[in-house]
């Protein structure tokens, strides 16, 4: 599965990368890769792949218009089939910890248009209007790894 987490963050890419890094290697307790270049900074392990964009922020003024929703960082995030369960569990408890430390807006889309969860103002919104695959997968116990209230609301796509 391919995602798309969008953040309002004040801190440099650097910063953000090393904090999802230090929260990474918390919770996967394996092995877990960085790669930097100009474009990116790649965080991966045996369950998912992280990309932090540097240089292509199209993704970004397309959620600040299309969604309405003030954002300036783009992390696209790819769950690995054979692991994508456990990568599902650890990407909501990252999720969950970075919207403990930053308290900016935040935006986590399915196949870059599906939005499922909408942080804005404080307040965490789950989309009630889900397909019956993301029914499936988005349970109330794996939103409770995001260790944070909210609410349900249908959100648009």
């Amino acid at each position: 599965m391919d995602c798309e987490l969008f953040l309002l963050s004040n801190l440099s890419y650097k910063s953000l990368g090393e904090m999802i890094e230090r929260i990474t290697n918390e919770l996967v307790n394996k092995e877990v890769s960085v790669n930097c270049n100009e474009e990116e900074i790649i965080i991966g392990s045996e369950y998912f792949s992280m990309a932090l964009e540097i240089e292509d922020t199209s993704d970004i003024s397309f959620v600040r218009n299309h969604y309405n929703l003030d954002v300036d960082v783009c992390l696209r995030v790819q769950l690995f089939g054979n692991t994508f369960y456990q990568g599902l569990e650890l990407l909501f408890k990252i999720m969950g910890k970075l919207m403990k430390q930053i308290n900016g807006n935040l935006l986590f889309l399915e196949d870059g248009s599906d939005q499922l969860l909408r942080k804005e103002n404080g307040e965490l919104i789950i989309n009630k209007d889900l397909d019956q695959y993301q029914t499936k997968y988005l349970s109330k116990s794996l939103l409770s790894l995001l260790d944070h209230s909210y609410i349900e609301k249908k959100l648009s796509n």
